[in-house]
């Protein structure tokens, strides 16, 4: 482990983003001032910055952040954690991946800093009034366990320093050499400094910085955690009389009680489910409600990172946006599966769960446009995902793989197999432009007027729609045949790199509620009736679940033995799909291999069926070709081999 030293002077950049503490900051520009411990502990705007220097750095998995990049990517951020997680595919993501970039090195920085700020700020007790240092060290805690977590959700035990290393000092090279202290130890750790933060933090804060709520929900997530991993994981590790993999399962049950009662505390601050839009039966309003969620700064929200141009920016408009309303740069880089568009309701679906394109004689079902099927599709489906024909920015979303030219309207299925063929054109019907039945677009640069299909009432149909799909992209189109919707922003006009400005939501309040519901069923699965309170675990599992379902536009539980661990789960994946939660989430519930067992994705296609003048839509796995497989090795990552080296005493995780 790289400890840095402890350094009386201090260079920092005064000028930061000081409006909202955990906006982007750019750490990089020469130092504006060289200054002591009075300037900056002995003065509210030298804490300020301090502090604003660490929520800058905090590891929140952002737009910016990616597997491949970690946090703080830039603009070009082409790997999603989405597509890792089946929630969408992508032409950039090739299969099953993990994070290779290092968070070890930047979350010891973090930590040392942090520790710095916990030791150093009680010295100046004359400078601030004992509410203010209250507070401020509650922060502090605060801000030291979320980058435990982001430690301790990767490698397990970690080395736990909770004092400023004084090298060299004080201290020699081997006392630097710290064994990993055992995962059960971390999570407590964590646990204890949020209870902290909870304790000594106000009840308001200055926008884009924690408060005592904002650490309760925080401790929900994180303890929410540990259960799981108590409970599914089954690696035994252990290293200098530590477990440094693991936690005895008796212990599931501690911390899925403390991930309930956290959320609970959460109920204190005036934090509701955002239902400014909404109104009752009125699927368009719900729509809109959920689409408001994540471009309004509303009562949901616990826990914020904002943002601000020019300085603080990210780029999900770009890398996200349909091709047809984009003004340049990359797009389309998150395409949702039919498999997640699947869990939602109002379409209709076969026997297994399936999206219903057959018809009773085998042959394709016809639609008048490719929103048809969708037209009764739950609101948070369609506030979620970009359904082929909807409309965005004022345009409808033209999704379309080709165009039929046989006779009649009763087609059979396009290809012999879905698991036989690559693209469409790999099968021989179809590899033959002109005596093909099936006329598609090679590439953007054919998808033409020259190469236009003609239809019986005169009009000219371009082979593909104009986000796609096309079998080889020089721009970039859809390959699922569906586009994200969550978190774009149809004011956008500008949507090249490092135009977006909106803000990420962290922490919000159907999170706890969820949170609260998954750790209540744990518990009663655990033989729990009641908690503390006298509330029945299970009848308040049902009440958050049915909370979320009324917001979202689903059917609503009709009693609580409907509820079980698993309609909590699904139900977790749809609320927060493409919040960046659901790689954890998969992680910690050690399904992900699972799920994950030479794993293609499906998609659905839309085709114009030019006599009969209708569409009709294919499943298919993705064309690609990409294949998912999790090696389980993964659910505890490989520590970086140069911490290894320089400290002997850090063992590394099985399998590596």
């Amino acid at each position: 482990m790289n400890i840095n030293m402890k350094i009386k002077k201090h260079i920092f950049a005064f000028a930061l983003c000081m409006g909202s503490l955990t906006s982007c900051v750019d750490l990089d520009i020469p130092p504006m001032n060289i200054v002591g411990d009075n300037d900056i502990f002995g003065s509210t705007a030298g804490v300020t910055s301090y502090m604003a220097r660490l929520y800058s750095t905090l590891p929140v998995e952002d737009f910016r952040y990616s597997h491949v990049n970690m946090f703080f990517s830039g603009g070009s951020n082409f790997a999603q954690p989405s597509c890792l997680t089946g929630e969408a595919i992508s032409r950039d993501t090739k299969g099953a991946e993990v994070e290779t970039a290092n968070y070890w090195d930047a979350a010891y920085a973090l930590i040392r800093e942090t520790n710095y700020f916990i030791e150093t700020l009680p010295k100046y007790a004359d400078s601030h009034s004992a509410a203010e240092i209250e507070s401020l060290l509650g922060e502090a805690y605060f801000i030291r366990a979320y980058t435990y977590f982001a430690l301790v959700k990767r490698y397990g035990g970690v080395p736990i320093v909770n004092t400023v290393i004084d090298y060299p000092a004080t201290v020699s090279i081997p006392e630097t050499q710290l064994f990993r202290d055992s995962e059960e130890a971390v999570w407590d750790f964590i646990s204890s400094d949020l209870d902290y933060a909870i304790a000594h933090l106000s009840a308001k804060s200055q926008k884009g910085r924690a408060n005592k709520y904002a650490a309760a929900a925080f401790k929900s997530r994180t303890m929410l955690y540990a259960g799981s991993i108590a409970k599914y994981n089954d690696v035994n590790e252990v290293y200098n009389d530590a477990r440094i993999c693991g936690i005895p399962a008796n212990r599931a049950a501690d911390y899925f009680k403390q991930a309930y009662e956290a959320s609970k505390i959460v109920d204190e601050g005036g934090y509701a489910l955002y239902k400014g839009d909404w109104a009752t039966n009125n699927k368009d309003a719900q729509y809109t409600n959920f689409v408001n969620i994540f471009l309004k700064d509303t009562e949901e929200n616990i826990f914020v990172k904002y943002f601000d141009y020019p300085d603080c920016v990210h780029s999900y408009d770009c890398f996200a946006q349909p091709t047809q309303t984009s003004t340049g740069g990359s797009n389309t880089e998150i395409c949702p599966t039919l498999d997640f568009v699947e869990m939602f309701e109002g379409f209709e679906k076969d026997a297994d769960g399936h999206f219903a394109n057959m018809n009773t004689e085998g042959y394709y079902k016809l639609y008048e446009t490719t929103m048809e099927p969708f037209k009764n599709a739950e609101p948070r489906l369609r506030a979620t995902v970009l359904l082929p024909g909807d409309e965005f920015k004022g345009e409808s979303i033209e999704i379309r793989r080709g165009i039929w030219v046989g006779e009649g309207d009763k087609i059979s299925p396009l290809l012999p197999s879905e698991d036989t063929y690559g693209f469409y054109d790999d099968y021989s019907a179809y590899a033959n432009d002109a005596t093909s039945l099936l006329k598609l677009a090679s590439r953007e640069s054919q998808n033409t007027d020259a190469n236009a299909i003609q239809l019986k009432d005169g009009t000219m149909m371009k082979r593909a729609g104009k986000s796609g799909t096309v079998k080889n992209q020089e721009i970039g189109c859809t390959v699922s045949g569906f586009l994200i919707r969550k978190y774009l922003n149809p004011e956008q006009k500008n949507t090249t790199w490092n135009q977006s400005v909106t803000d990420w939501i962290d922490i919000r309040y159907a999170e706890v509620l969820l949170n609260r519901a998954e750790a209540a069923m744990e518990l009663a699965a655990a033989g729990s009736v009641t908690d503390d309170a006298g509330k029945n675990y299970v009848e308040e599992a049902f009440r958050c679940v049915n909370l979320i379902r009324e917001r979202a536009g689903a059917t609503l539980l009709a009693s609580s033995a409907e509820t079980s661990i698993d309609v909590v789960r699904i139900e977790r994946r749809k609320e927060l799909a493409f919040e960046n939660k659901t790689y954890w989430d998969l992680k910690r519930w050690r399904i992900i291999d699972d799920e994950q067992s030479t794993r293609r994705y499906r998609t659905l296609q839309p085709f114009f069926a030019a006599d009969a003048m209708k569409y009709f839509m294919d499943i298919k796995e993705q064309e690609y070709g990409y294949t998912y497989t999790y090696d389980t090795r993964n659910y505890y990552q490989q520590i970086p081999t140069g911490e290894i080296t320089k400290n002997p005493n850090c063992k590394q995780n099985p399998g590596y």
